[in-house]
């Protein structure tokens, strides 16, 4: 007689009970948990090796087999963490709709309409055009109908497929969209979902998928505190600078932004709360970062040496963005120059809010 497998409804790996050190180990054989998941659900206990991670190219490959319907979900405050390099090649001819997810981080003044311009003006720079853009909110319960009723109506008899980066909101969307089943495994550590977990539901198959790593993930350097501060479940309260003359906002023991300024500038951070910001004359700046950063959040254990970037400010309005951290929005003529520890990435895009 076969043995009938079962899979973690977590994270998706195949459940076993002979060997505690391998992924899927569950002390019982009618498990609906793995035992990792169990600990990650039930007491926040993480636990990840490199071992039970489906590789990058790998998961593309696969996804880019399957007749399905594809749901990109990303994430609108994390807006370039949520880019897939090269997803015109990886997922060619594919139709995909658009869920933007973490809409309450957002100022509640940014309308509908610029959201979806923005989305739009980031898929076009990526060579995609997706069949429609759907804006989600309060984890993914508000705006679920509208999910359903884009499935509906490109889904065209397939199953349905929800990937996206690591911590853009896949499980969290997911459980949203099915409340009454056993929820999967969400947490603020990126690699929570290690395999694809097929869900039948309203007469078609919806997929989870891991996390696609596209690069260096930060939150892999920094403490279990640390990765749950920068994972805000509400509003982001921006900080507002009118700056003039050689200033420097020192974030953390992560990143300096220099800004020397032509006349006056307005600076607008929009950073999760317990971030350390801390403002100076760039004349002093380095001394504080020598004698006073240490700890400061986001910092990592390791001692690491600073990237230094030049920016010529071209637009009106310009972010820095802080890849995992935040962006700051930048409104006046400068030259800016950046200083970040190397697992921190810093770039400069067209403001958008």
């Amino acid at each position: 007689m076969t043995e009938h497998m079962h899979y973690c409804k977590g994270c998706g790996v195949l459940l076993q009970t002979s060997d505690p050190d391998s992924k899927g180990y569950s002390g019982k054989s009618d498990a609906e948990l793995c035992k990792r998941c169990y600990r990650l659900t039930h007491y926040g206990e993480y636990k990840l090796t490199s071992a039970v991670l489906i590789e990058t190219e790998t998961l593309l490959k696969k996804l880019s087999s399957m007749d399905a319907l594809f749901l990109w979900v990303i994430d609108l405050f994390h807006l370039e963490e949520s880019i897939i390099d090269g997803l015109f090649r990886h997922l060619p001819q594919k139709d995909i709709i658009v869920v933007a997810t973490k809409r309450e981080l957002l100022p509640a003044t940014l309308s509908q309409h610029k959201i979806t311009a923005m989305i739009q003006q980031r898929c076009k720079s990526s060579n995609i055009v997706p069949k429609g853009i759907v804006v989600v909110s309060d984890f993914g319960k508000d705006g679920t109908s509208d999910v359903f009723k884009a499935i509906d109506i490109f889904r065209n008899n397939r199953d349905v497929v929800v990937f996206g980066v690591a911590n853009a909101g896949k499980s969290t969307l997911i459980n949203a969209l099915f409340p009454k089943r056993l929820p999967i495994t969400v947490s603020q550590y990126p690699g929570t979902t290690v395999d694809l977990i097929p869900i039948a539901e309203r007469g078609y198959t919806i997929y989870d998928t891991p996390g696609i790593e596209m690069r260096n993930h930060f939150l892999n350097h920094l403490s279990a505190d640390q990765v749950k501060l920068l994972q805000p479940k509400s509003m982001i309260k921006p900080i507002v600078y009118q700056l003039s003359g050689k200033q420097t906002l020192i974030i953390g023991q992560s990143a300096m932004i220099h800004l020397d300024i032509k006349d006056e500038v307005s600076a607008v951070l929009y950073l999760p709360q317990g971030v350390d910001v801390h403002r100076t004359k760039s004349e002093n700046a380095q001394s504080y970062w020598d004698n006073h950063t240490a700890g400061k959040v986001p910092s990592v254990s390791q001692k690491s040496e600073l990237v230094t970037q030049t920016w010529k400010k071209t637009d009106e309005k310009t972010d820095i963005v802080l890849m995992y951290i935040g962006f700051i929005s930048i409104l006046g003529d400068c030259v800016i120059k950046t200083q970040a520890i190397t697992p921190c990435e810093i770039f400069v895009r067209k403001a958008v809010i």
